[in-house]
């Protein structure tokens, strides 16, 4: 009998406060305060999700993102920025270190990401991991993107899953969109959405998606809702990722680095 993990979908919500939510949970996964996890969400306005050791001056043209609305966070986790809108389900599978995924990253991705490539197959999409940007493809193209984290005994691999995109606009958030893409002219040419596939329908890909994750990490996920604590401390993170001195924090520390005290 596969062992039972929680699921959770709050739907649309505030793309800081996942950031604060998904790092509450893996506290809390990671001390066995509750049991191991899968997020899905939407974000409620675009924003961009900043690897931890990342420099916004390098990535993100701040300025635009500033007038447009366009937030920009911080993750606790690692790997590359990704700019995510409404049209993308994002996914956080939250285990325990010592538990069912494997301790080796490339690993840890295979075994999570299969069930992205499991979900895209059953869609008619078809896709495969490609594990040296650690992301899925399908047709060619990248669909979905994906990084890495592990603290206080949990691991955390976040990604996301193109529903549609809105290509123009992540041209102008980041300043090498094709940064994390095959070598492409331009991030159009290395990105595929469902939608161009003929999938549309969000209720199919959700449940396919939820049934690949179960098969391919070998687990059953049963409904449940986030705990009192999980809330408090995900409230309590907050002020931390909205402050400027977290999201400039590799920023700040590199204008030290260089005796740049302005």
């Amino acid at each position: 009998m596969n062992p039972a993990w929680r699921f959770l979908d709050p739907d649309r919500i505030d793309g800081v406060y996942s950031a604060a939510l998904f790092e509450s949970i893996g506290r809390h996964v990671g001390q066995g305060k509750v049991p191991e996890t899968i997020l899905f969400w939407r974000v409620s306005s675009p924003v961009v999700y900043l690897g931890y050791h990342q420099l916004v001056c390098e990535e993100i043209n701040a300025d635009f993102c500033s007038r447009n609305n366009v937030r920009i966070v911080r993750r606790i986790l690692g790997g590359g920025c990704g700019f995510c809108d409404g049209d993308q389900i994002l996914y956080s599978v939250i285990g325990k270190e010592d538990g069912i995924i494997p301790r080796d990253i490339q690993a840890a991705y295979r075994k999570v990401l299969g069930g992205v490539v499991d979900a895209l197959r059953t869609l008619g999409a078809g896709g495969e991991i490609e594990p040296s940007r650690n992301a899925v493809y399908s047709k060619g193209r990248k669909i979905s993107g994906n990084a890495q984290g592990r603290f206080e005994d949990a691991v955390l691999i976040n990604g996301s899953l193109l529903l549609d995109f809105d290509f123009g606009l992540m041209d102008k958030v980041l300043k090498n969109p094709t940064k994390n893409l095959k070598p492409v002219d331009s991030s159009r040419d290395g990105m595929i959405t469902l939608k161009e596939q003929g999938i549309n329908d969000s209720e199919t890909i959700i449940k396919a998606l939820r049934q690949g994750f179960e098969k391919a990490i070998g687990i059953s996920l049963l409904d449940g809702p986030l705990t009192e604590s999980e809330v408090v401390l995900a409230n309590r993170l907050l002020d931390k990722y909205e402050q400027k001195e977290w999201t400039y924090r590799m920023d700040i520390k590199c204008r030290l680095r260089k005796g740049d005290f302005l």
